[in-house]
């Protein structure tokens, strides 16, 4: 099974498939290496294609001071364009605010808006605990009412690491809270912020309602509770939900559990999919356990992923041939199809790109 000391050099790697891979498995797992940003930067400067970088999942990686430098110089230089640079700017605007405070006018020459936005998380951090407790309070009770696609998740992430690094969410409380929310309005933002806010304390006592929030029919609900229990992630939390799969029949909720499992970094997590996978006979669900191994870094996968590749799989829902390739180079397995198989995607992903040009 992988760690994320072995996976985090793979960052840099030269082929965008397995670069990409890395970013992925840490940015999934929310196992962030302190040096995590710099490697992403560096792929970044020495990416053909720059635009190819999984920059929308590093928004959460921790950034210094030197990333910072390096990301304001790539933004003046204009090195990164389109969405490329949409996406490294969210990951500076995500630094700590220490870290934006004594470049605020360099931000101010390159966006007005990235540069309010800067500002205001700066003013934030220099509030009183009561002042920003107050706040949160105001901002998840004002966007319970909007759609979803309206709500200022950005800044609703920043006020909750606010409450969490300050201390200021008692445990007791924030789930005597939820649990009469989750009763009362179960896909208000502010249910779904306690949820993470639970997972990020680690309240043991909040299992029992993200295994039942994970059944939900609204999709951010069923994705909040599954990070929280990828974030809560324990021998417990794999027992329960290999009994879950076992009862349940609901084809996307059993989907989703395999997902948890492929993001949970323990031997039981490995052990569940592979237990699931000898007893499985669903097309698309074998597929899907049988790329959690791969993603896991599970020795076991590579025979069965072999062997699916030769008689045929669910390839409109994953390609197993990637989770395999990416697997095998981060092994450091050698298999005789791995340049076969490099080539065969790279084929396939020019017959669709082909195919999407018209």
């Amino acid at each position: 099974m992988f760690t994320p000391e072995q996976v985090k050099p793979f960052i840099t790697h030269a082929d965008p498939l397995v670069s990409n891979a890395a970013i992925r498995f840490l940015a999934e797992t929310y196992k962030y290496p302190q040096d995590i940003s710099a490697l992403v930067l560096e792929k970044l400067v020495s990416a053909p294609h720059k635009e190819d970088v999984y920059l929308h999942l590093a928004g959460a990686f921790p950034q210094t001071k030197v990333t910072v430098q390096a990301m304001l110089h790539l933004l003046n230089a204009g090195l990164v364009t389109g969405n490329a640079r949409v996406f490294l700017s969210r990951m500076l605007l995500g630094s700590d605010p220490e870290l934006l405070k004594p470049v605020l006018p360099q931000i101010k020459t390159l966006d007005e808006d990235w540069y309010e936005e800067a500002a205001e998380r700066v003013r934030v951090s220099d509030l009183s605990s009561e002042d920003v407790l107050r706040l949160f309070n105001e901002e998840t009770r004002k966007n319970s009412g909007l759609d979803y696609g309206d709500i200022d998740y950005d800044k609703l992430d920043f006020l909750l690491s606010e409450l969490i690094e300050r201390e200021l969410l008692q445990p007791r409380e924030t789930m005597d809270e939820l649990q009469d929310l989750y009763m009362k309005e179960p896909e208000s933002i502010r249910t779904i912020y306690l949820i993470q806010a639970a997972s990020k304390l680690k309240i043991a006592y909040v299992l029992p309602l993200l295994y039942d929030a994970l059944k939900s029919d609204n999709d951010l609900l069923a994705e909040q509770a599954a990070d929280a229990l990828v974030r809560m992630g324990s021998d417990e939390v794999i027992e329960y939900l290999v009994k879950m799969y076992n009862e349940e029949t609901d084809g996307f909720l059993l989907l989703a559990i395999a997902d948890v499992f492929a993001r949970i970094l323990l031997p039981s997590s490995e052990e569940a999919l592979i237990a699931l996978l000898e007893k499985e006979d669903h097309f698309t669900r074998i597929a899907k356990l049988a790329d959690g191994l791969c993603r896991l870094g599970s020795e076991s996968a590579v025979p069965v992923v072999q062997e699916l590749i030769k008689i045929g799989y669910d390839k409109d829902y994953v390609e197993l041939k990637e989770s395999i390739y990416v697997s095998c180079v981060m092994q450091g397995r050698a298999l005789p199809e791995l340049d076969q198989w490099r080539r065969e995607i790279a084929e396939e992903d020019e017959a669709r790109a082909k195919k999407l040009r018209g």
